[in-house]
């Protein structure tokens, strides 16, 4: 039995274009997953319909208290394999990662050690910063003003946000397998960026594919811990920037197809076995 579920799907998350791009993902890996076995998810109630209709697919009703609810379905069924879609931030994916640790199950995607730095910005900068280009960054408390402002007007910055250099230049992403011994590049992603991620386009070409896999590379080994699915977000002008690294599924699956599924190679990966796979892509827009 695999356990898989999307943190957003599973909570009812109170944003509807996170909710989007979670259902996205959720879709396409749990349509592969049933094809491999009987899976198990979290779903929030509002969402009961839209998918109880699959067949093999057991459903536990989820909220927010959402660490109690996978303790029990861990404790109470017999479980292979698990991934689980959440965000890093307030240490969400890395509370239900530790939550996972403490039982014999395959966990396909990357340990907590690693979430807890690939998933905070600033300790991933501090980690890097001799290694590869990144923006440079800053923690601490700052105020920020207009230059020609008056009447002591200003927005307060502490701990919980980082100060980041603006670097310019094309936004991409690298989505990756990492295994115990080998690192496999997927795709180079174009990223359509509005104040905000708002799609892209999944396995291009671009003149620089191989110099940025090796930037890419050069990361994903110096964090301890990164296996399965991850994705790198970076920047592209006469040098190569990253900018992020996410230990964890991200929204341009939807539109990467590989033969075998990424489900299949998720799975052949944390069995330690040699990957072999074809890779085409699509676009979309949010």
């Amino acid at each position: 039995m695999i356990l898989f579920f999307e943190y957003a799907l599973a909570t009812n998350f109170n944003n509807e274009s996170i909710l989007k791009e979670g259902t996205l993902m959720y879709i396409k890996l749990l349509k592969e997953f049933l094809e491999i076995d009987d899976v198990i998810t979290i779903l929030h109630k509002r969402f009961f319909e839209r998918y109880k209709k699959n067949k093999n697919l057991k459903i536990v009703e989820g909220n927010e208290n959402i660490e109690k609810i996978l303790e029990d379905i861990l404790n109470e069924n017999n479980i292979d394999y698990a991934l689980i879609i959440a965000p890093e931030e307030e240490n969400i994916l890395y509370n239900l990662t530790k939550i996972l640790e403490k039982y014999k199950i395959k966990n396909l995607g990357s340990s907590s050690k690693a979430i807890k730095i690939a998933g905070d910005k600033y300790l991933m900068y501090k980690k890097l910063k001799d290694i590869v280009n990144i923006p440079k960054t800053w923690l601490g408390r700052y105020i920020i003003k207009k230059r020609d402002g008056c009447g002591g007007e200003f927005k307060f910055i502490d701990e919980s946000y980082i100060i980041q250099e603006y670097v310019e230049g094309e936004s991409l992403s690298v989505s990756s397998i990492v295994g115990k011994n080998k690192i496999y590049f997927l795709s180079l992603n174009r990223q359509f960026i509005n104040c905000g991620y708002k799609g892209g386009e999944i396995n291009i070409n671009h003149p620089k594919k191989g110099e940025i896999f090796k930037e890419v590379e050069k990361c994903l080994k110096n964090i301890e811990g990164l296996f399965g699915y991850v994705g790198v977000d970076v920047v592209v002008n006469d040098d190569i920037h990253i900018v992020d690294i996410n230990p964890r599924i991200t929204t341009s699956v939807y539109k990467l197809y590989t033969i075998p599924t990424l489900a299949k190679l998720l799975i052949k990966n944390i069995n330690n076995e040699e990957l072999y796979f074809t890779v085409s892509g699509g676009t979309f827009k949010l």
